[in-house]
């Protein structure tokens, strides 16, 4: 499908983003973004640092209000310390998700602002803040194994993640802060109806919380 260009920027510009104190307006998104390869055309009249690949000089041509692009799945990123706006196409909303949950992504220090574009309709996300080394840790082992779901190892995969956060019970982490950092996996993967990935996500919840029948799962002595 193809989406109009001018009406993603609007919405992106209507957001005040308390990462950069404000909010970005329509002009700015379009004198600086820089699109993916498939969309590469559109870069043409950005001068680009080499070998950086970051717009040093925008565009100075006008919007034209009917440029449209297509693909149903985007994410805008925005790096503040060079800076930099990008806007990737990716191919399905789990590769959104799984580029949100990567090691690049939201838990990424030098990553501001992360906004999926589904369907031409921006669509916020509550990010995972004042992550502890510990807890980054966590986040990112958790991913990996989520990752790994095919849609024939959940049984696997579960008790890889059971024996993970056992792990991280040992090394002092929290039954509150343990649950947070996988909660917060949970609902991204909820927000795209990735119900698969989901339901392997909320069986780890299980084991923290205490939520299960089977307290030889329990990792905590106590339910949360």
């Amino acid at each position: 499908m193809k989406y109009n260009l001018i009406s993603i920027l609007q919405q992106l510009s209507t957001i005040h983003f308390k990462e950069i104190e404000g909010s970005f307006t329509t002009q700015e998104l379009w004198e600086w973004l820089l699109f993916d390869q498939e969309n590469n055309i559109l870069n043409e009249s950005l001068l680009i640092h080499q070998p950086s690949g970051v717009p040093i000089k925008g565009r100075n041509i006008d919007l034209d209000k009917t440029l449209t692009i297509t693909g149903d799945y985007y994410c805008f990123t925005y790096i503040d310390h060079q800076p930099a706006y990008h806007l990737q196409k990716l191919k399905s909303p789990d590769e959104v998700a799984n580029l949100i949950l990567s090691k690049s992504g939201v838990t990424n220090s030098f990553t501001t602002i992360m906004i999926p574009i589904v369907k031409g309709k921006v669509r916020p996300i509550v990010l995972k803040e004042n992550l502890t080394q510990i807890t980054l840790e966590l986040f990112n082992e958790i991913q990996q194994i989520l990752c790994c779901f095919n849609g024939t190892n959940f049984q696997e995969l579960s008790e890889q993640g059971y024996r993970c956060l056992l792990e991280y019970k040992k090394l002092g982490l929290s039954q509150q802060n343990t649950y947070d950092t996988v909660h917060f996996i949970a609902q991204v993967y909820q927000s795209f109806d990735l119900e698969a990935k989901n339901d392997l996500a909320d069986e780890f919840l299980d084991y923290i919380s205490g939520y299960i029948g089977n307290k030889k799962y329990w990792i905590w002595d106590k339910p949360l």
